[in-house]
């Protein structure tokens, strides 16, 4: 809702740079209490995972710039959003499936496909509906 509403008021590429920014303080904020907190957590890390947190990071980034596009391009939050969230449901479980080799029950890709279609119909809603 809150890109929906900031989107035509700003440049999607600065939206998103500041969603980032902002997200990315209030990370710090919680890496800072729990290293310097009451339970004084290790936060261990090694550059392999370093490497997958900025990839995550570029793959977040664009799905956000992409959320400022399109709704600053007037689709309706209640097509914008269940789009773009079940298409990275979608994304996401082809990417597990091909690149690592992770599994799904039957149950699981009847709820993908239903996602699949879900998305379709929604996307394919003009603004007279409903």
């Amino acid at each position: 809702i809150f890109i929906k509403k900031g989107s035509t008021s700003i440049h999607p590429i600065l939206g998103g740079v500041i969603l980032q920014i902002v997200a990315a303080l209030l990370g710090a904020v919680l890496c800072g209490y729990l290293v310097l907190g009451p339970s004084e957590e290790d936060m261990f890390y090694d550059g392999k995972g370093l490497t997958w947190a900025m990839l995550a990071g570029l793959a977040v980034g664009a799905a956000e710039i992409l959320s400022f596009v399109v709704n600053g391009k007037g689709v309706p939050a209640v097509q914008s959003i269940p789009v773009i969230i079940g298409g990275s449901v979608m994304f996401g479980t082809l990417i597990g499936r091909i690149f690592l080799a992770e599994t799904l029950s039957l149950s699981g890709w009847l709820g993908v496909i239903l996602i699949a279609i879900g998305v379709t119909l929604v996307g394919m809603e003009s603004e007279g509906d409903g």
